[in-house]
This record gives structure tokens, sequence and C-alpha cells, in this order.
């Protein structure tokens, strides 16, 4: 039927323009128009003739009028020619199930929706960290709190919270929609400079937690730091010039010490990082049991006369913290290595809590003593 209607306007308009075309024509061609001379007889018989020919202009006009109107109202009833209009789209659904349920993602959360998507997340495990009674300005004030500590200090704040309504990785995923620069988009890691700046200032909380054990007892070169363990959780101090000391050395995992050629392997009574003090003197000191749960002491050479142990390299993740002093004060030579280990079991935070205390003094001894033992 609009079809139909569309093709009869379109005929109606057509004729209106035809008969527009032929009025202009006919009077452009009227010769009385401007003429300044006398008129004879066959001039006065020409306006009756010309009049008879002109077009009656009103019904052009309303013919006009009507076939313009009709294209208006068909292209209202046709949508401007650009086919039936889309439905409107659906309300965007702010219902907290949307994230906490269906686990709608970040990139499909506008900005203005994402304070009331970490608001769901939050409120939907409640505890100690975001306990139910917070206003949503609490709750949003300290998630900003978070998301400017560094990753480690989230961490200490999650295990000392004790809160176990929600892990870390739901931490993560609640923070995201307050801070996406610093907890990183999904499936990209935080920029190289955020991750650096992250374990610099994990490297120097550890450092800053490590204090000396023994601080009555000065010696001839000592230092303290934290130390970075390996997955596998041993340790050496050696000679680290020489060429025997790059076969390293594997710890004895049912005991402290383990003796190589030119180091000593040394094996954490936990799992975590540790807090490490070395000293040097120049002769034995006194022993000291109380306190420590495994006290060894072995004979350690140096053909180069350095007994180090190892720092943890610029790019690096495993090492001292700091760099700790050359403890063969006497050059080339045997030294005897007695170490001191206590656990620090703390599940509260990732900071060191195990400490070692390493004693070297020079000795000729080739004897492994075993003071106390773990077993």
């Amino acid at each position: 039927m609009i079809a139909q209607f569309a093709l009869h306007a379109a005929t109606v308009f057509a004729a209106v323009l035809r008969d527009a075309a032929t009025a202009r024509a006919v009077v452009v061609r009227a010769p009385w128009r401007g003429a300044a001379r006398r008129r004879t007889g066959r001039d006065l018989a020409l306006p009756a003739f010309a009049e008879s020919r002109r077009p009656r202009t009103g019904s052009a006009r309303s013919r006009l009028l009507g076939a313009v109107l009709a294209l208006a109202l068909l292209a209202t009833l046709t949508g401007g020619g650009a086919g039936p209009r889309p439905p409107a789209p659906p309300p965007y659904d702010t219902d907290c199930s949307a994230w906490t349920a269906r686990g709608r993602p970040f990139a499909d959360t506008p900005p203005e929706y994402r304070e009331h998507a970490f608001l769901c997340l939050v409120r939907d495990r409640p505890g100690p960290m975001f306990p139910a009674g917070r206003t949503d300005q609490e709750l949003l004030a300290y998630g900003r709190e978070l998301c400017a500590k560094p990753r480690w200090e989230r961490i200490e704040e999650w295990l000392r919270s004790d809160d176990w309504a929600i892990n870390m990785r739901r931490l993560d995923d609640a923070l995201l929609f307050l801070c996406p620069d610093t907890i990183g988009l999904p499936g990209l890691m935080p920029s190289a400079e955020q991750m650096a700046e992250d374990h610099a200032a994990y490297v120097s909380a550890s450092n800053a937690v490590c204090s000396d054990p023994w601080p009555r007892l000065r010696a001839r070169r000592q230092g303290t730091a934290a130390y970075f363990t390996p997955e596998a959780g041993g340790y050496h101090i050696g000679d680290d010039r020489d060429p025997a000391y790059e076969d390293g050395v594997t710890p004895d995992l049912d005991g402290l010490l383990t003796t190589a050629k030119t180091a000593v392997g040394i094996d954490p009574i936990g799992e975590k990082n540790i807090c490490l003090t070395v000293k040097a003197f120049a002769k034995a000191p006194p022993l000291r049991l109380r306190g420590w749960d495994e006290v060894a002491e072995v004979r350690v050479t140096t053909r180069s006369g350095r007994l180090t142990v190892p720092a943890m390299p610029p790019d690096g993740e495993e090492g001292a913290g700091r760099p700790l002093p050359n403890l063969a004060i006497n050059g080339p030579g045997h030294y005897r290595v007695r170490v001191y280990a206590r656990a620090g079991e703390d599940y509260t935070t990732i900071l060191p809590t195990e400490q070692h205390l390493i004693v070297v003094y020079p000795g000729q001894s080739r004897k492994k003593i075993v003071y106390r033992s773990r077993s």
C-alpha cells in the first residue's frame, strides 16, 4: 500500500512540474511583456489568444502543495527511506549479579559504572577487609588506599586482616575497576616500570625488617641484609672468583650445611626468604646455642682470598638485598664457617622472618661439627 501511494505521489509531482514549466514558457513568449510600441489590430488579438493558452496557475500550485505533503507523509511512514528503525537497546543492567554472578569484564563496563562494579564485588563477600556496615564512600576510600600501595603491601594487608572471605585474586579483580593502570588489565601484565618499582619497594622493606641478632659482639667485618632464596630454598657462601665456584653447591636437605671445594651450601629451615647477618673474626668467637634451632660448622678454602654471599643482581630475584662484605679477612687460605639458624614462622607477612647468622674465622680443622640439629 505504501508503495502504491509513493508511485501516485511521484506521478502527481511530475505532472505539476511539467505544467509549471509550460506556464513559464508561455509567459516568456508573451509579446506584450515590456512592449513600448503602438499595438495594431493583430496585437490586440494576440492577448486574448495568449490568455486562452495560459495555464491555471492556481490549480498547479494546489497540486504542487498536495504532492509535497504526500511526499512528506511518505517519508514519515517509511522512516526517511532508511528502512525500518532498529529496536531501542535495553537499558544498561546495573544489577550486581552482572559482575558477581555473570562475571561482566572490565572492558564491558563503562567508566561511569566502574565504582559501582567495585562496590558490588567487595560487598558480595563481606569480611574483615570490607565489613558489611561500611558506607560506599568508606569502601571506595579504602579501595583507593589499597591501589596506592605496591602489590607486596596489598598482600601484607590481606594477610594481616585474616580475611578468608576474599582471596588475593578476587581482591585484584575488584580493585581493577578502581585502578586498572596499577593492577594491570586482564591478559596484560603491569608495566615493566611498575613491576620494577614494586620489586625495589619489597627489597627495601625486607632489608628494613632484618637486624643483627648478635649486636653486642662487633666483628672485623659484618653486614645484615634480607636474602631472597630461589624456589629450591638454598643459598651458599664461597669464593666467587674460583673456577670451581661455578659448579655451585647443592644443599643437603637433611642438614643445615653442605661442603664443596670452595663453597658451603646452606639449607633454610622454612621456605621463605631469610634475614642474614654475616660476621668475620680474627679468631673463633664464643659459641652461642640459646635461641637457635640449628648450629653447625665446617671448613672452606679460598684461593683468591674471597668468601662472599651472592648479591641480588639489578634485574634478578635471588641473592642478598644489599651487598655484604668479603669475609676472608686474612686473604687466601682455610676458614671455619659457623652457621646459626632459627625459624620464624609468621603467616601474616611475606617479609623475611627466619634468621641466619654466619660467623667466619681462620681455621685449619677439616672436621664438620653439628652443635644443634632440627632432627
